[in-house]
C-alpha cells in the first residue's frame, strides 16, 4: 500500500498498520468506485497512477474550497521546489517543464569521452566506454529538447524536456 501511495504522489508515503483497503473513484459525471485489475492496475506504470498525482492535488484544492481552507498550500511533489531526490547513482529535480538529472562521475570528466543517448522513454550515459547511467523513465520526454552540460570536473547535468508539459512525476524511474 505504501508503494502505491508513493506512486500516486504521496511524499513521503504514509505508514500503514494492519489491513489496508485501496479504492479508486471517478468524480465525473457522478462519484463512483472503479474496480482494480490485479497486475494491470496495481503496476507502478499504470495510467491511473500516472494521472493520480495531479488529480489528487486538484481534488485537495477543491476540498479546501468547500471546507473554507482555499489558498492553503499543497504538499510539494517529489523532486520539486529545488529539493533534489537522491537515487542510487544520481540525483534529480523537476518542475512542470523539465527534469534535471545530476550524475556524479568518479573521475574527472573528459567531455570527448561522454556519450549521452536520449530516447523517448529512457536516458543512457556512457563515460570512457563505461555505463554511468541507464534509466527507463517514468514518462516520455521530448528528445529534441534534451541537453547535457558539465558542472565542475565530476558532475554531468542532464536536462530533459518533459513530453507532457505541466505534468509532475511522482518518481523518475518507470
Amino acid at each position: 500500500a505504501a508503494e502505491i501511495a508513493a506512486s500516486c504522489g504521496y511524499n513521503p508515503p504514509p505508514s500503514f498498520y494492519g489491513d489496508v483497503f485501496i479504492g479508486r473513484v471517478v468524480t465525473r459525471p457522478a462519484m463512483k468506485n472503479i474496480d482494480f485489475v490485479v497486475g494491470k492496475d496495481t503496476d507502478r506504470g499504470a495510467e491511473w497512477m500516472k494521472r493520480a498525482v495531479s488529480e489528487n492535488v486538484a481534488w485537495q484544492q477543491e476540498m479546501n474550497k468547500v471546507t473554507g481552507q482555499a489558498g492553503q498550500s499543497q504538499p510539494s511533489v517529489v523532486g520539486s521546489e529545488g529539493n533534489a531526490v537522491q537515487e542510487f547513482d544520481f540525483s534529480w529535480t523537476q518542475d512542470e517543464e523539465e527534469v534535471e538529472i545530476v550524475v556524479d562521475i568518479d573521475s574527472d570528466i573528459d567531455k570527448r569521452a561522454v556519450k549521452v543517448t536520449f530516447l523517448p522513454n529512457s536516458v543512457k550515459v556512457e563515460h570512457k566506454g563505461e555505463d554511468a547511467l541507464n534509466v527507463k523513465l517514468y514518462d516520455k520526454i521530448d528528445v529534441d529538447g534534451c541537453t547535457w552540460t558539465l558542472d565542475g570536473k565530476t558532475k554531468l547535468v542532464l536536462t530533459l524536456e518533459k513530453g507532457k508539459s505541466g505534468a509532475m512525476w511522482p518518481r523518475i524511474k518507470e
